[in-house]
């Protein structure tokens, strides 16, 4: 029930609000005048005993958006696997910039579903020369689902009462059966490219890439400690889903790898014997992985090839190891998919493939 106290103070009397519902946060609060007292207490007990009170904490006038993602960079990013932190800073940044100034208190539902429609009318400006190219489906709702993360953590450390992103507009209907893959012709080329380009680096991690169908992420990530020759695999830590998994090094790969090797270790032994970390593929101080993005374009532009993304090499392997008939579980386990859903996708490729069989067979038999 609702107690109301008269209380003199400094700068005059006040009329203190206590609240005590059995089950419920205990809930206080200050007026001058007692007529606003009796009906802020009446509504919020009314509201409190049909589920429909929100508690607006005092937290969401003094904390800024800006708090909320510097709590967040130091409380529960570093808890991610390191390629969802790099790809969350980019939307962190995105937001901060938009949002960073803001008190919570006065950052509202509509204010943000305006800024949702300003993020989906800026062009992606990513590729290969695509300056008009509008932001997919599936851009803007990594974006929303970023910004909607960072107010449910406002509200768990009690800085917010509700979430204004409650009603924004989610993101549907996205189109997630992207399938391209390259052809032999395509394939060709691009390796050309990719061979002549100044980065020596790109073409070795092509082929690692159409090789084992990891992520560029993953691949960037490894260490000459992940790497283990005689074995004729590599460990992969750095994973999209967080586990550990290892792919086969052999072949072509395994040829380019071993060269690889040896000039990394010659280089860090010369300029960086004590570095705590010796990357596969490190950029030139040594210090971080490669940055291949400037080279891959170029390459790509080179071969002339056009709607192909890095991503999409992952999908040629799991297309390439479809054509030859094998099954979705062995297409799961070389990509690292935990289930067979996402690699659904690639059945009708297995099918297709064997259909051509049969008919190539039917007219050298019949």
């Amino acid at each position: 029930m609702a107690t109301i106290e008269k209380r003199e103070r400094k700068k005059g009397v006040v009329y203190q609000v206590d609240i005590r519902v059995a089950g419920y946060p205990r809930q206080k609060k200050s007026f001058k005048r007692l007529t606003d007292a009796k009906a802020w207490a009446a509504k919020t007990e009314s509201d409190i005993k049909s589920g429909q009170f929100q508690p607006i904490s005092a937290q969401s006038k003094r904390k800024t958006f800006a708090d909320v993602v510097d709590r967040y960079e130091s409380e529960v990013l570093p808890n991610l696997a390191e390629s969802t932190q790099r790809s969350s800073r980019t939307a962190l940044r995105y937001w901060r910039s938009k949002l960073g100034a803001y008190s919570l208190h006065f950052i509202t539902t509509e204010q943000l579903s305006k800024l949702m429609g300003e993020l989906a009318a800026t062009p992606d400006e990513r590729g290969l020369g695509e300056k008009t190219k509008p932001k997919s489906r599936r851009t803007l709702k990594y974006y929303r689902d970023a910004l909607d993360m960072l107010f449910k953590k406002a509200c768990s450390w009690k800085w917010l009462g509700i979430n204004p992103m409650d009603g924004v507009e989610r993101v549907t209907k996205l189109r997630n059966e992207r399938t391209r893959y390259l052809s032999d012709d395509e394939r060709g080329r691009l390796l050309d490219a990719c061979r002549e380009s100044p980065n020596k680096q790109l073409y070795p991690i092509v082929v690692f890439a159409l090789s084992t169908g990891c992520r560029r992420g993953e691949i960037l990530g490894l260490t000459l400690h992940d790497l283990d020759l005689s074995r004729q695999m590599a460990v992969l830590r750095d994973t999209k889903n967080g586990e550990t998994r290892s792919v086969p090094i052999v072949g072509h790969l395994a040829e380019l790898l071993e060269v690889q090797t040896v000039v990394v270790n010659d280089l860090y032994n010369e300029r960086l014997p004590d570095a705590p970390r010796r990357y596969l593929f490190p950029r030139y101080d040594l210090a971080a992985p490669q940055d291949i993005r400037k080279a891959w374009e170029n390459a790509v532009s080179k071969a002339k090839i056009t709607d192909f993304r890095f991503h999409d090499l992952r999908h040629s392997t799991a297309s390439y190891l479809a054509m030859q008939g094998k099954s979705l579980i062995e297409i799961a386990d070389m990509l690292g998919h935990k289930t067979l859903q996402m690699v659904k996708r690639y059945s009708h490729l297995s099918t297709d493939h064997k259909k051509g069989l049969a008919e190539e067979l039917d007219g050298k038999m019949f």
